[in-house]
């Protein structure tokens, strides 16, 4: 079962190793303006996410990037003075892109607002009839997974942030109840659902979307972690199991790469064990088993144990993220934090401890990125409430603590100096909302 798993995971990167052909370059040309007047911006950072390829806006407002021809970019835009952006592009059979992008001022809150003034959550999405379940972003705008009632009628729907409903969708019935939003490696947002998945897309504004097989989701386009510099990150983690490697395939080379192996050596020798602890009669039949599936009879005792539904069991959790060029493995059971260059080379690695509290249930194992500033935040929960550390990726130490203002936030997201979050009020009639709180 296991050895399966690296076999379909290398398979599927093959398959999309012509998206990212080296030998010809592509240009994205375009204007930055202000969104109400339309007077041009000078001196906006315009870069190709997850990439070296950056530059700034002339005087003009205008901009030039090349870079290696693929069939989607994503471009993040910022600047000190205007709300970020990250805009995808698609290239189709063009080697040119031309793209206006219209920026939001900031709010200057320090001319209105005492310092000493707290920031009260802003509700972009409530509505009365329906519940947001899950939601994600798509430049601008808001994709929304909600529903009425249960998520076996589920809708898609495409928002503005003042809560403007562009268009929706019904998921079909045969789909099965919807579970959850996956971002996935190529910049779309998925839908999963019990029996199906669709990507999500969009055009001006209209909403796009298209089934995908499961299987094919699972085995071609989950394990994938990110991208960049021509090179796939991808891992082979099963729940069920406490190791899993980190690989990476460069772009001409047909064989994956190992970067980096991730296990719990204690909780493994618990694992192991179960075996022996199986009566002779349960041996026999786990190795029967472990012959058929051409496995480790290791494994198969720890199933048939129930060891992995036990409480003695946890899941792995050593995320990788791509920050400003640098590889970032945040093995938390290791105490390690790894770096490794745009080569995947090893730079160096850092302990880190942030992940033990006095209290080891604070630590809720999720880590999120705020993708237009490259900052890191930790999620703990403590005394009902909700709490982000934000941990520099360089040293791995805390930088800050900030307290959410609803106790009981879910589907927590990050994005440009905002905590996003759905909330639905404890003994409330309210349905489940979606809300924004600044980060201070």
């Amino acid at each position: 079962m296991y050895k399966f798993k690296h076999i379909f995971i290398f398979l599927f990167v093959l398959s999309f190793q012509f998206i990212h052909a080296q030998d010809e370059f592509f240009f994205i040309k375009g204007q930055i303006i202000e969104s109400i007047s339309g007077k041009v911006i000078e001196a906006v950072s315009v870069n190709i996410s997850n990439s070296p390829y950056s530059t700034r806006t002339d005087q003009n407002g205008n901009f030039t990037l090349t870079a290696p021809k693929k069939a989607v970019y994503k471009i993040i835009v910022s600047h000190i003075a205007y709300q970020g952006l990250i805009k995808e592009l698609k290239t189709k059979n063009s080697d040119t892109i031309h793209v206006t992008i219209a920026l939001l001022q900031k709010e200057n809150v320090l001319t209105d607002v005492s310092v000493y003034a707290t920031h009260k959550p802003e509700t972009l999405v409530g509505k009365t009839n329906y519940s947001v379940f899950d939601f994600d972003f798509y430049e601008d705008k808001l994709l929304l997974l909600t529903s009425s009632g249960s998520l076996s009628k589920a809708q898609i729907q495409l928002s503005n942030y003042e809560g403007k409903i562009f268009s929706s969708f019904d998921l079909p019935k045969q789909a099965g109840e919807a579970k959850h939003f996956f971002h996935d490696y190529e910049g779309y947002t998925d839908v999963v659902c019990k029996d199906s998945v669709f990507r999500l897309d969009v055009i001006n504004t209209e909403l796009v979307v298209q089934a995908i097989r499961q299987k094919d989701f699972s085995t071609y386009i989950e394990p994938i972690a990110d991208s960049a510099n021509s090179n796939f990150y991808f891992h082979d983690n099963w729940i069920k199991y406490p190791l899993f490697n980190y690989y990476y395939l460069k772009n001409n080379d047909s064989l994956n790469h190992l970067l980096s192996t991730i296990t719990n050596s204690d909780l493994m020798k618990l694992y192991n064990l179960e075996y022996y602890y199986l009566p002779s009669r349960m041996q026999l039949e786990a190795r029967r088993i472990a012959r058929y599936y051409k496995t480790d009879k290791r494994i198969i005792a720890a199933l048939m144990s129930g060891f992995t539904q036990s409480m003695f069991y946890e899941p792995l959790y050593a995320p990788i993220f791509i920050l400003k060029d640098t590889i970032c493995i945040f093995n938390h059971h290791n105490d390690f934090l790894y770096h490794y260059n745009n080569k995947n080379q090893l730079i160096d690695s850092v302990t880190i401890s942030y992940h033990h509290p006095k209290n080891w249930r604070e630590w809720k194992k999720q880590l999120f990125v705020d993708e237009l500033s490259n900052k890191v935040y930790a999620f703990f929960s403590k005394d009902g409430h909700h709490y982000l550390k934000q941990i520099d990726h360089q040293t791995g130490k805390e930088l800050s603590t900030y307290k959410l203002k609803h106790h009981s936030a879910e589907k927590i997201k990050i994005k440009d100096g905002y905590v996003y979050y759905v909330y639905r009020p404890f003994d409330s009639t309210q349905e489940r909302f979606l809300y924004r709180e600044k980060i201070e």
